[in-house]
């Protein structure tokens, strides 16, 4: 009897072997531990088994398979590479697998993003925690796929980290990973921004620009860029350009408004400088269009009408604008102007004496 068990336990070696192609017994062995779940035994073997026949493209794919479910992503990529080096026999099962991690990894990313956003204190450990969890998650999941909102998320963990380098190696990473898509250019005109690079900025929004010209935030943040940059020239041009594509934007005219206001009082030609101011008027009249309650537009569009001489205008916005807030020193000091420019004494030094009550003079 014990005779008949052995001669069936050769029998089914030798039929395994064969149905197997004659799989080198590290390999084999390597296989019954993984499917078994012994993954640290299955590891071993099948590293043993890659060392011993180099040219096996199962056993670089087995390797890789084990390398995967140990969480060694990065080995796993290597492997199925060589693998597919050899022999395209597992292709789609490699195809099966890496689609498989990628989702794991993006996914457990997000997860741990949407963590982070949701704690009470982003500074504690707990944070830095979810934040590292981040960064180790999209890694691996960039060790499969290059991907533009990974790399971006990365990013994003390593400024809340306060590694600035990080941050910006990753931010380029996004833009090379969507090359064509003007967000990884906006992100990098951000991150130019925060650092008050504003001239450096103002350039990355400008190749976002060059990706997609219809791009309304692009264009506004490259006009404030510009502006800020004192870059004045490109800055008008560029805030005209914004107003077209977003008239409905009220802080657009507001802004164009007060950088023509400054070009026009940096001039010493009267006729340019009356142009400017002219020009400035009508973007603040656009702003109060749009947004009838900021105050500092009428503040800023009152006392631009006076300069022109324009009493009517600059009358019919103070009067509006004392209503609206009564304890305004400025706007009262302005229509104090506006009477004594029209000859009414009387009202001027009415409205100049309220102007000083409201500034505890």
């Amino acid at each position: 009897m014990k005779q008949w068990y052995l001669l069936v336990s050769i029998l089914m070696i030798i039929a395994s072997m064969l149905f197997n192609g004659c799989r080198p017994p590290e390999l084999e062995g390597a296989i019954v531990h993984f499917k078994a779940g012994r993954d640290d035994q299955a590891y071993e073997l099948a590293k043993e088994a890659t060392q011993k026949y180099p040219d096996n493209a199962e056993a670089w794919f087995y390797l890789g398979q084990i390398q995967g479910k140990k969480n060694m992503i990065e080995e796993m990529m290597q492997s199925f590479d060589k693998s597919l080096s050899l022999s395209d026999s597992y292709k789609k099962e490699i195809e099966q697998d890496k689609q498989s991690y990628f989702g794991k990894y993006y996914n457990d990313g997000v997860n741990a993003y949407n963590t982070y956003i949701k704690l009470q204190d982003r500074e504690g450990d707990d944070a830095k925690k979810q934040l590292n969890s981040v960064i180790d998650n999209f890694k691996k999941a960039l060790y499969i796929k290059n991907d533009f909102m990974a790399n971006r998320l990365i990013a994003v963990a390593y400024q809340n980290l306060g590694d600035d380098a990080k941050n910006l190696e990753y931010l380029m990473a996004a833009k090379d990973a969507a090359p064509d898509s003007v967000l990884g250019y906006v992100e990098l005109g951000y991150y130019y921004s925060r650092k008050k690079e504003f001239s450096e900025a103002a350039d990355w929004f400008k190749k976002g620009l060059e990706k997609d010209s219809s791009n309304v935030d692009c264009m506004t943040l490259y006009a404030q860029n510009l502006d800020f940059a004192d870059r004045k020239d490109e800055a008008i041009a560029a805030y005209k350009k914004a107003i077209k594509m977003n008239p409905e934007e009220k802080a657009i005219p507001f802004n164009l408004g007060l950088l023509l206001n400054k070009q026009a009082n940096a001039t010493d030609d009267p006729a340019k400088k009356k142009e400017l101011l002219n020009e400035a008027v009508v973007y603040f009249q656009k702003a109060y269009e749009l947004d009838p309650e900021l105050k500092d537009t009428y503040d800023i569009l009152s006392t631009l009408l006076l300069q022109l001489e324009r009493y009517k205008e600059a009358e019919t916005i103070l009067k509006e604008g004392v209503e609206r807030w009564p304890d305004s020193a400025s706007m009262w000091q302005n229509l104090s102007f506006l009477y004594a420019k029209q000859g009414n004494k009387a009202k001027a030094e009415e409205y100049y004496e309220k102007s000083k009550q409201l500034r505890g003079e």
